[in-house]
């Protein structure tokens, strides 16, 4: 926890007040129901209301659980020998989050239990300790460890989203925040566009696109230490940066003599290779998890339609054959799954596909949707959306049980990353 604070203090802060909030736009009516007790600390401190509260906030932040409201709590246990099942079964409560704290002057020890109360079983037990200046930091880890004992998927609380910030014309900013839009932080700014942010796999650099030299040039950017290189091209524009989950290269594109082809960037030689070379737009690269294969865009066909070119022997084949229009592809981290852009008569919606199938399934309702984003633990899409010319951040959970929204109060925001698991 300590090394990832030290990334943020280099990024710039924006504005104290968070610009993205989500917002629950649509959530089914049959939730899991939680409810989370006040923790029982040691010297009666705020602490007691503040780790339960902001566990409350992290569980229902995508809308996935229903919490019980404390004024409807039949009792408020802190260890297994105070709990009592009866007490939430009464109440229709699925699962009961529950545990102790133990302060000193700087530093805490939070015990916390989760109990089935279907199956009437202690589900987990987990302990952790840490400053108090941390405790932030020690809740996510902790909403995390509840989040997956429930689920059976990892929690994501301590992710980030980097995403492009248009507050007015010609004031461009690629920002990072927290993935529930707190924290955010300024990475880079400019009055030229930028464009295409994407995150290394160990989550301390950041690849985008920027306009500044009048030419689209790909910067590498180190959080830590917020110094920036290039992939030299002897000033080709370049695009569409996507770094190798094995680290070991970044995928981009070259605009030679107007004729966009895919090409790689071995990150330790400095080497570049070209991977395509057709007279069609190949463009908008993307990794499979193991690092074997890209997707990417391209009209070779005739229309914008989804490709698959295996690096080892850079053989292609088609892979979108619905639609007269498919794009901008990302792979799940199964593997298995894509999500992409559909479009049709200039409707354009995130459709994920699996890849032994042939047909598509379209996810989202609205009419401009792009650059879709996956969460680390493949259950969440984030992608951007247009409302009166407004652009903003949406989101949706692949069993549809909740859809929701990032708004901004000013300006546009588009084109989300989401950030691998941070330790």
């Amino acid at each position: 926890m300590k090394r990832f604070l030290i990334i943020t203090i280099f990024l710039m802060t924006f504005n104290s007040e968070a610009r993205l909030k989500i917002e629950i736009a649509k959530g089914t009516e049959q939730l899991q129901k939680i409810a989370i007790v006040p923790f029982n600390s040691n010297i009666n401190s705020q602490f007691e209301y503040q780790v339960r509260n902001l566990i409350n906030e992290k569980l229902t932040l995508f809308g996935e659980f229903e919490s019980l409201d404390l004024s409807k709590m039949l009792s408020f246990p802190f260890n297994e020998a105070n709990f009592f099942v009866r007490d939430w079964e009464l109440l229709s409560i699925d699962y009961v989050i529950f545990g102790e704290i133990t302060e000193t002057d700087e530093s805490l020890e939070i015990n916390y239990v989760v109990s089935d109360i279907n199956l009437k079983r202690i589900m987990l037990r987990g302990d952790i300790s840490g400053l108090k200046k941390d405790i932030e930091l020690i809740v996510k880890k902790i909403s995390d460890r509840v989040y997956e004992s429930i689920t059976g998927l990892k929690g994501i609380f301590n992710t980030k989203l980097a995403y492009i910030l248009n507050p007015e014309p010609d004031n461009y900013s690629i920002c990072i925040s927290d993935i529930d839009g707190n924290n955010e932080e300024v990475l880079f700014s400019s009055n030229s566009p930028l464009m295409s942010p994407d995150w290394s796999p160990d989550g301390k650099k950041l690849a985008y696109v920027s306009f500044e030299k009048g030419f689209a040039e790909i910067y590498i950017q180190n959080l830590l230490t917020g110094v920036r290189e290039t992939i030299p091209t002897l000033g080709m524009s370049k695009s569409a940066p996507v770094w190798s989950p094995d680290s070991k290269s970044i995928a981009f594109v070259i605009s030679m003599s107007g004729n966009p082809d895919l090409y790689n960037y071995n990150l330790k030689t400095k080497k570049i290779s070209r991977l395509t070379s057709h007279y069609g737009i190949d463009t908008e690269p993307a990794w499979s998890p193991d690092s074997k294969k890209l997707l990417f865009t391209s009209n070779r066909s005739g229309s914008p339609q989804i490709f698959e070119i295996k690096l080892s022997n850079k053989r292609i084949k088609r892979v979108t054959l619905e639609g007269s229009y498919n794009s901008r592809s990302r792979f799940f981290p199964d593997g298995r799954n894509i999500v992409f852009v559909h479009g049709n008569n200039g409707v354009f919606h995130i459709a994920t596909r699996n890849l032994k199938e042939r047909f598509i399934n379209i996810v989202t309702e609205t009419k401009l949707d792009e650059s879709p984003t996956i969460s680390p633990n493949g259950h969440i899409i984030i992608y951007s959306a247009k409302k009166d010319d407004q652009g903003y951040l949406a989101g949706i959970t692949l069993d549809r049980k909740s859809k929701f929204e990032l708004p901004v109060k000013i300006g546009s925001v588009r084109e989300p990353a989401w950030s691998p698991f941070l330790n």
